[in-house]
């Protein structure tokens, strides 16, 4: 796990090429399945596309590995000699009658107008299949110069009209595999995730765990295997579920716009369960410290939303970005009166003479070792001055934020689900709709409080709950806070709310085909549809926070700043439908002190209409 660490010497050696087979970890992904599935099915070109670290490369050597059978040390050999995309792979003995491969394992090591002349050079009737790797920065930058009529423009076509019609490929020739939508998180069936595969491989490798750890003197004493403890099915009965919370903390972080890699999933996964450390760090600290109460800096829990002493900030988030959004979700910060007083009145909560739970506080000038399993009873100084009253409220706040943690992950649902105990009001909607779990009479509620947030996002506070979407006009805007134009309305029966994947109303022939196949997905926007005339929709697309911020704002409240960079979208997208329905028969519907009129010229008589 060491060299999956961002701050240590050995980090070199979590890229491919270098990988050692023992250490290797292979996770088996869609994105895998779909090239495979490519490969065998007759395609010619393949890209694999997305940000560095989602594992362009490590999807080659296993590429090379299943459809040539050869070994790990060879397919590393290739992958380092044999694939800058001139030079045709073929398998030995059985394999030798295969289509050979050609790979170019990154394009970023390439000139663009190198790059360009590569793909140029592409035949799609050869006898080779291509697969070319390329961060979608440089993908965009290369295909955008291409000739005319060519490859680039082919795979421009397929490119762009992915992210409307859902699909990879058109013609089952040329593939473009987008890992950008993979998730480290998402699992559609009941294997685990890319993340709780990682984490559940290397916590349940019992023979590496018994070989390293099994004689140590400090074995007891050590977090790093406390961590293994805590998050291994085998060895606590709470394995499973922390690891499914662990999952759905790091899809939130996906579903609020964070793009974690594959690279950052793995090193994520190290960091939690070693925070830093190797076993010469632990014989060290054990030596130098003769009592235990150190450990719980580094229990995963604690790992997860603040950092050991051991490891600056400005490094930690560099290293790891998306720690840096894991920080902002912290349970420990948020005080729910229910929990709290559970784990500070409440006896048996968790066991007693846990490591990670263990204490070394300063308390009336002397430190002392605090078991908090037992609350805060054991924090009973008594504070003379100030200075003393806040270093109490520091030491038991140090304490109730790790319990609220621990609990965070070891309580089951009736303790308050995940993205209520993150404080999403509104996140469990989000998630009912995603899953498709949201009943006929809850979908009528939530459209309703969806669109009281749209009109509040507009400035219209209306008297009554509509069942009509009112949309302010842009060119003639708001005479006064309690008046407007009205451009357009929309019955509430042409409004869907609906997870991404339903956007792209793929048929059952195009499925395998898709985005949603080619890599383990997860839903991570609603779409709310707008339905118009001949078939014709416009669609607003809304991820945990924006979606949060649109309901939040139907309670009758809008956080101007917190929410400003999604307000701005939200209303520019409803300016832009507005200017779609502008009336043309003369007549003006106006919003005037919560309520809505109508104002047309009759044979030169103003007839106004509507209101009580």
């Amino acid at each position: 796990m060491n060299r999956h660490l961002p701050f240590t010497p050995a980090h070199d050696q979590i890229y491919e090429e270098y990988q050692k087979d023992a250490d290797a970890l292979d996770i088996e992904t869609k994105a895998l399945d779909y090239l495979l599935k490519a490969v065998e099915s007759g395609a010619k070109l393949i890209v694999l596309t997305g940000d560095a670290g989602h594992g362009k490369t490590h999807l080659c050597r296993r590429l090379l590995e299943k459809y040539f059978e050869y070994s790990p040390a060879k397919a590393r050999e290739l992958l380092r000699n044999s694939c800058d995309g001139t030079v045709k792979i073929t398998g030995e003995e059985k394999e030798k009658n295969k289509p050979p491969l050609k790979i170019h394992k990154d394009f970023s090591e390439l000139e663009i107008s190198e790059a360009k002349k590569f793909i140029s050079e592409i035949a799609l009737d050869d006898d080779s299949i291509t697969v070319i790797c390329a961060n979608e920065g440089r993908l965009r930058a290369v295909i955008s110069r291409g000739e005319k009529g060519g490859i680039s423009e082919k795979i421009e076509k397929v490119f762009a009209g992915s992210f409307d019609t859902g699909l990879c490929t058109l013609d089952g020739q040329l593939h473009i595999i987008n890992l950008n939508f993979q998730s480290i998180a998402g699992s559609d069936s009941e294997d685990r995730s890319i993340l709780g595969s990682a984490i559940k491989k290397w916590a349940e490798d019992g023979g590496k765990w018994n070989k390293s750890c099994g004689s140590c003197s400090n074995q007891a004493r050590c977090p790093i295997y406390k961590n293994r403890n805590l998050l291994s099915e085998s060895a606590s009965g709470l394995g499973s579920s922390r690891l499914n919370r662990l999952e759905e903390l790091f899809a939130t972080v996906e579903r609020l716009g964070g793009v974690v890699t594959v690279r950052e999933a793995l090193m994520s996964v190290a960091y939690l369960l070693t925070g830093g450390l190797v076993c010469e760090n632990v014989h060290e600290k054990c030596r130098t410290n003769k009592t235990d109460g150190w450990q719980h800096e580094y229990a995963f829990y604690n790992l997860i939303f603040s950092r050991p002493s051991t490891i600056p900030l400005d490094r930690l988030v560099k290293g790891i970005p998306v720690l840096g959004n894991l920080l902002k979700l912290d349970p420990g910060r948020r005080a729910i009166r229910e929990v709290d007083d559970r784990l500070l009145n409440e006896a048996n909560v968790f066991e007693h003479n846990e490591l990670d739970l263990n204490f070394r506080l300063l308390l009336d000038g002397r430190y002392k070792n605090i078991d908090a399993a037992n609350g805060i009873d054991e924090i009973n100084t008594n504070p003379t001055n100030k200075k003393e009253r806040n270093q109490e409220a520091e030491q038991i706040g140090k304490v109730i934020t790790a319990l609220r943690r621990r609990a965070f992950f070891d309580d089951d649902a009736s303790h308050g689900t995940l993205l209520e105990r993150l404080g999403f009001k509104f996140g469990d909607v989000f998630s009912e709709i995603l899953n498709g779990n949201l009943t006929s009479q809850k979908t009528i509620q939530y459209k309703g409080q969806l669109l009281a947030g749209l009109h509040m996002i507009q400035g219209v506070r209306l008297a009554l709950r509509a069942n009509f979407l009112y949309l302010v006009d842009p060119a003639f805007g708001r005479a006064t806070s309690d008046a407007a134009i009205i451009s357009r309305q929309i019955p509430s029966n042409q409004i869907q709310m609906i997870p991404m994947r339903d956007g792209w109303s793929l048929g059952s022939d195009q499925v395998d085909h898709s985005l949603v196949s080619s890599v383990n997905w997860i839903d991570r926007h609603i779409i709310v549809r707008f339905e118009g005339g001949s078939g014709s929709y416009d669609d607003l697309v809304l991820d945990l926070m924006a979606f949060e911020c649109v309901l939040k704002a139907g309670t009758g409240y809008v956080a101007e700043e917190f929410y400003s960079h999604d307000l701005q979208r939200i209303r520019n997208f409803l300016a832009r439908i507005a200017e779609k329905g502008r009336s043309e028969d003369g007549q003006i519907n106006l919003f005037i002190a919560g309520q809505i009129f109508s104002v047309s010229l009759d044979e030169d008589i103003i007839q106004v209409n509507g209101g009580k």
